[in-house]
């Protein structure tokens, strides 16, 4: 395993997804990914990330990620990140407030030969989110 190749194709997706680029964001996925941390009513696959990202992405148009610690040993990497964005749409059945909401969250990406992620787990603070939607 290419740790570094990991590392550089780790950073390319969060430019990928902070620049909006969906496509280019979920091509660093092989195929057959499997994405633990999605909402239930979605599958773990690439195209119920697609379809998270999309709604994400219609309610918090700005939708950043800010890469804090980023480990990589093998076929694996840890990150640590924030997430950012104006909330412009409802999300999570709360219409929009306008407000800029920012949650914590771990990642951690198991890699192919390749450098493309084949397993994914997401680890979202969603109560700090859902106390600024006021929800708790």
């Amino acid at each position: 395993m290419d740790a570094e190749l990991n590392r550089r194709n780790t950073l390319d997706a969060v430019d990928a997804f902070n620049a909006g680029d969906l496509d280019r964001y979920l091509a660093s996925y092989a195929p057959y990914a499997v994405i633990h941390g999605l909402p239930e009513h979605l599958p773990p696959t690439v195209a119920g990330h697609r379809e998270f990202l999309t709604a994400m992405r219609a309610a918090l148009p700005d939708f950043k990620a800010e890469v804090h610690t980023l480990i990589v040993e093998n076929d694996t990497s840890a990150a640590r990140l924030t997430y950012t964005g104006t909330h412009r749409g409802v999300l999570q059945g709360v219409p929009p407030t306008g407000r800029r909401l920012r949650w914590d969250a771990m990642n951690f990406r198991r890699f192919n030969d390749e450098g493309l992620t084949v397993e994914r787990w997401i680890l979202n603070d969603n109560i700090a989110l859902l106390h600024q939607l006021g929800r708790v």
